[in-house]
This record gives C-alpha cells, sequence and structure tokens, in this order.
C-alpha cells in the first residue's frame, strides 16, 4: 500500500520592505528655543505659522508665551520637546505632509533612536550639517554639534498629497544656522549631569571659567553623583590635551557658580592649583568661548573666573580658577587673558 504523499506548502517571500519616504545622515546641530541666538527674535518656521499657536495639535512644540523681545516662531519653540528641521524636498515631502509627520531620528554611535515633528526648512547648506534638531532631542540621544545622525520619515507615514512646492518656498529664508561665523568646538563626549535645572527663561549673559583642582575622570564621576551635600556640575570640561567634555545642555542651568547660575554657562579646565592652562587646553577654551560669545551675543566682558562672578555669594568665596590664566587670582588676570586669546 502507497502512503500518500504530503502536500508541501509553498510560502511566498515576505515583501521586502518599502524604502522611506524621506532619510538623510550626516551631522547636525541645534536650534531653537528662548537661548538660540543663532536666530532672530523675529525668525519664523517654514512649517508653522502664528495661528498654529492656537491649534491644540501644534500648539504642545511651543512654549506658552513668547520670550521677552522676540516675535518669531522660531525662539518661542520649546527646547524640551522633540523637533527638527531638515532641507526637506517639497516635491517628496510637501509642507501640508510634513506639518503631521512624526521622523525617527537615530544616533548610530550609541543606537538610541527618538520620534521627533519637523518644524522648519534647513539647515543653511553652508553650514554642511543635514539636521537641526531640538536641544531636548539631543540631549536624550546623546549627541553633541557635529555627531552623526540619521533621519527618516518611514514609509509607514500617511499618505503624500500631491506635491504644491518647490524643494525650497520662493522667497523663503535658505535655512537657519549661518548667523556664528565661529563653529563650535568638537565635543568629544557628551556624559549628561543629573545636576541641573531649567533656566526659567533667563538670558545667558556670563561665561564662568573654572579650574577643577582634580582629575578628569573624578571631575566627570562627581558630576554624574546625584543628590550628596555637593551636588555640582557644570556645562563643559576641558581636558588638558585639549578634549572637550559636555556635562549639561546649554539651555539649561548647570551648578557650577552659587548664585549665579541662572545666567550663565560653566567651562571647567582639568589642571591643579598651581597649573596653568596646557596649550591644547588653553586653545580649546578659547575656541569654546569665541562660540559661545557669538551664540548668546555675550560681551567679551562677562567672561568671569568663578570667584569674580557677578552675583556669586558662597560664604568665603572660593581659590577658584586658581593661577589658571596667570600668576595673579584676579579678575584682571582673567580678562587680560580673554583678550589675547579669544
Amino acid at each position: 500500500m502507497k502512503t500518500p504523499k504530503k502536500k508541501q506548502t509553498v510560502r511566498k517571500p515576505a515583501a521586502a520592505a518599502a524604502p522611506p519616504i524621506f532619510q538623510v545622515e550626516g551631522r547636525m546641530s541645534t536650534f531653537g528655543g528662548p537661548d538660540d541666538h543663532g536666530v532672530s527674535p523675529t525668525e519664523g518656521l517654514a512649517l508653522f505659522e502664528p495661528p498654529d499657536l492656537q491649534d491644540p495639535k501644534y500648539a504642545s512644540l511651543f512654549l506658552p508665551a513668547p520670550p521677552p523681545g522676540t516675535s518669531g516662531l522660531a525662539r518661542r519653540l520649546n527646547p524640551e520637546k522633540y523637533y527638527l528641521a531638515c532641507r526637506w524636498d517639497y516635491s517628496q515631502t510637501p509642507r501640508k505632509f510634513l506639518r503631521d509627520a512624526v521622523a525617527v531620528v537615530f544616533n548610530p554611535e550609541n543606537k538610541r533612536s527618538a520620534q521627533a515633528r519637523p518644524v522648519d526648512w534647513g539647515p543653511n547648506v553652508d553650514t554642511k550639517r543635514v539636521a537641526d534638531l531640538s536641544p531636548g532631542l539631543a540631549a536624550v540621544l546623546g549627541l553633541n554639534t557635529d555627531n552623526i545622525v540619521r533621519v527618516s520619515i518611514p514609509a509607514s507615514a500617511p499618505a503624500i498629497a500631491a506635491p504644491k512646492a518647490t524643494r525650497m518656498p520662493k522667497g523663503a529664508r535658505p535655512g537657519h544656522g549661518t548667523k556664528n561665523p565661529h563653529p563650535k568646538p568638537v565635543i568629544k563626549k557628551f556624559v549628561q549631569s543629573p545636576n541641573h535645572s531649567s533656566r526659567n527663561g533667563t538670558p545667558i549673559t556670563m561665561v564662568v571659567l573654572h579650574c577643577t583642582e582634580s582629575s578628569l575622570d573624578s571631575t566627570l564621576t562627581h558630576f554624574q553623583t546625584a543628590g550628596g551635600t555637593n551636588p555640582v556640575s557644570a556645562h563643559y570640561v576641558i581636558d588638558r590635551n585639549g578634549d572637550i567634555y559636555q556635562t549639561v545642555a546649554d539651555s539649561d542651568s548647570a551648578w557650577h557658580c552659587m548664585g549665579a547660575n541662572k545666567g550663565s554657562i560653566g567651562i571647567e579646565h582639568v589642571a591643579g592649583e598651581t597649573d596653568a592652562l596646557d596649550r591644547p587646553q588653553a586653545r580649546a577654551s578659547a575656541a569654546l568661548i569665541r562660540f559661545l560669545l557669538e551664540q548668546y551675543e555675550i560681551p567679551r566682558s562677562n567672561v568671569f573666573g568663578h570667584n569674580f562672578t557677578p552675583g556669586y555669594n558662597r560664604p568665603g568665596g572660593t581659590s577658584c580658577p586658581d593661577k589658571l590664566f596667570g600668576p595673579v587670582h584676579s579678575q584682571a588676570t582673567v580678562a587680560a587673558w580673554v583678550q589675547a586669546n579669544v
């Protein structure tokens, strides 16, 4: 008796995933919010208009009120929300589509990803960057200016309406990101500190210079320690070889100068109490200060040593920044170094 042959089931190969509607990979920066002085106080957004502030679908992207002295939507963006700008091809991703689209933003170095809302067209092609992200989005992805990022809008996004515009709207600005002629120095690594707080709209008006009086590893470990009797941080730490680490986003207040944190950026320099700056460290510090002064429209006269910062109110003061900028512990010594190097 012959055993009947079993019918073989032929499985159809799985359909290949459709390519994304939009995808780009390259260097990034941040933009938007009250502290972004790279955009003018009146600058708008390519994808949104003032009436959109009243639409519940879009209102959450913005602050409840415009920052003092501003009227444009770019500075009114809430920097803690996840939004972005790319040089969209409106023939493929029309403006109407982008207003309701969700992009996937991916950091290829640490494999983190997050969803974000398109809000603007940019950055300017002259920056050689492919995307600008909100400060909050960059922080959660562990990204710093000029790190590599991948932005995509998957094919599962809503159907696209027929194109009604060219690559760039007629008469539109060529994308933000060109005002500061001094590029932000390369950040070796973002080491997030839990010790920070909101600026609550306080503008950045000062840069404060510090000496760690300890090693790089000890400083970064201390900054990553929450609670305790002395929770501290600074925005940047510059090692002796010129490597720059960031531990707090510029848009947040670091805890580095009691009484003057809200309106300042803090820069730590790895050194002992009697050390001067090493040459690579001095060059890196000057480049970073140069960028910050231009970015936040801070006068050169508002770069202070820790102990000499207006508003600093720790009882007994501090020896910081020690002998980093010259043999005499004084603001005049700091100012002279800034004048000669920045």
